[in-house]
Parts: C-alpha cells; sequence; structure tokens
C-alpha cells in the first residue's frame, strides 16, 4: 500500500499548479481560526463538533472561507507560500492545508461550497440523503456509513435497518449502540467495505488521514463512494477531475 502521505503530496502538487495558472501571488496572506461547533447551534449534543474534541478550522482567503473538521484547535496566520510548505504528516498543518485548499478553490469558483451548515440544517440534510440514496441507489442495497453523524444514522435506519453499517474512530463511540445501531471499529473499515455496496465517508477523514486508504479500498473493490461533509470540496475536485475513480459528494445545506 502506498504510504499516504505520497498522496497527499500529489494533492499538494495540484494546489501548487492551481496557484500558477491563476497567477496567485505566494506572498498574499491567509488566516486560519478555530471554530467551536456551539457557534452553529445544532440541534443535538451527539453532534462531534458539540461532543469535541473536533472543532472547525476555518482559512480565509480573498473573502472566501474554507472549513474542515479536525481534532488541532489552532489558528494560523501565513502566507500561501508557507502553506504549500508545511508538513503534511502533522494533523495540525494538514488541517491548515486542506481548509486553506477550499478556501482557495471556492475564491476561484471551482467549487461552491465550503461553509458548514448550522441550525436544524443536519436534520433536513439526514432526510435528503435518505431521498437521495433511494431515488439514485434504491433500498435493498448495504449501506456503510463511515463516521457517527446521529442524522444520518437516525434517519438511514429507519429504511435500511440491517443492510447498515456504522464505523468511528473515537473509543467513546465504537461498540455501543447508537440510534438503534451498533457502532464498529473504524480500524477495520476495509472489511466492512468489502460487504457493503455503498460507502458514505465522512469528509474529516481527509484530515485525520484515514480517507485514501478507505479511497483505495472502495475503488479497487468497485464500491459507491459518496464523501459527506464540508471538509470535501478541494479533495473531491481533485479525485473526479484527475483519477480514474469519480466518486459523489453530498453537502447539500452547506454554503
Amino acid at each position: 500500500m502506498y504510504k499516504m502521505i505520497y498522496i497527499d503530496d500529489a494533492v499538494k502538487h495540484f494546489i501548487q499548479s492551481i496557484i500558477n495558472e491563476y497567477m496567485i501571488d505566494p506572498s498574499e496572506e491567509v488566516v486560519c481560526e478555530a471554530i467551536s461547533g456551539k457557534d452553529l447551534d445544532l440541534p443535538s449534543n451527539e453532534y462531534v463538533l458539540i461532543r469535541g474534541p473536533e472543532i472547525l478550522l476555518t482559512c480565509k482567503f480573498r473573502g472566501e472561507a474554507g472549513q474542515v473538521f479536525t481534532v488541532s484547535p489552532k489558528g494560523y496566520k501565513g502566507k500561501v507560500k508557507d502553506i504549500i510548505n508545511l508538513d503534511l504528516s502533522s494533523i495540525y498543518y494538514r488541517s491548515i492545508f486542506y481548509a486553506f485548499s477550499n478556501a482557495l478553490l471556492k475564491s476561484l469558483g471551482l467549487i461552491n461550497k465550503s461553509i458548514h451548515c448550522e441550525k436544524d440544517d443536519p436534520i433536513k440534510c439526514s432526510k435528503l440523503l435518505v431521498e437521495y440514496l433511494i431515488e439514485k441507489y434504491g433500498s435493498s442495497k448495504k449501506v456503510l456509513h463511515i463516521g457517527y453523524q446521529p442524522g444520518h444514522v437516525s434517519e438511514l435506519y429507519k429504511f435500511y435497518r440491517e443492510n447498515l453499517l456504522i464505523t468511528d474512530l473515537r473509543s467513546d463511540t465504537v461498540w455501543r449502540i447508537k440510534n438503534h445501531r451498533l457502532v464498529y471499529d473504524g480500524l477495520f473499515n476495509n472489511i466492512y467495505i468489502g460487504v457493503s455496496d455503498i460507502v458514505l465517508v465522512t469528509a474529516s477523514s481527509i484530515t485525520n488521514s484515514s480517507f485514501w486508504s478507505i479511497l483505495s479500498q472502495a475503488y479497487l473493490m468497485g464500491k459507491h463512494m459518496i464523501m459527506y461533509g464540508v471538509s470535501a470540496g478541494a479533495v473531491y475536485y481533485f479525485i473526479n477531475k484527475y483519477t480514474p475513480y469519480k466518486i459523489e459528494l453530498f453537502c447539500p445545506l452547506s454554503k
């Protein structure tokens, strides 16, 4: 298996090419700040942004903002050229790089959503997700939901029941019953991908570095992959434009 940092470097080369193509001044400033999930007024304390330790890291560039979920709640101020040279083996620097990448592509009109939804939007999102899956794939498929998102899991269970698998990496979530389903350990995602038809993967896996392994396994096994979450924009654009594997992105109420 390729070391995942090599794939991060491929994304870094892509972002550098965008900077060159659009003649972005490498000395332009980027400012990043941590935002608490409590500011979003989400509908339940079960959401990871409320439970912690994850926060939204928001990077601002040219009047646009890009966000990612991260467990490294520290701000940053630097130049474009500094971000391109960050060591992506560090989750702190990975978070900055991917939040900036989302802001950069948003500022250029290459992606149109990069800001998390708020208030009751996650509940609406969950209903829209089920409608989307049933309309496109039917209700008899086996769905793997990577990353515990309470609204998604609750709504998916109503329609998929025993055909729904949930995984997570948090020690306070795995091997517990959540919304009628046992949450399995995400360390075994490759096994669960193998027995599923549709793989729904949280975009926060980009910053915790588990995403590339999930993507590789889903591609090799011919599974339908759908990323969900605001962290996904730049990576989704990169994958669909420059790799043979076409994935979907579901984040209908982000801005």
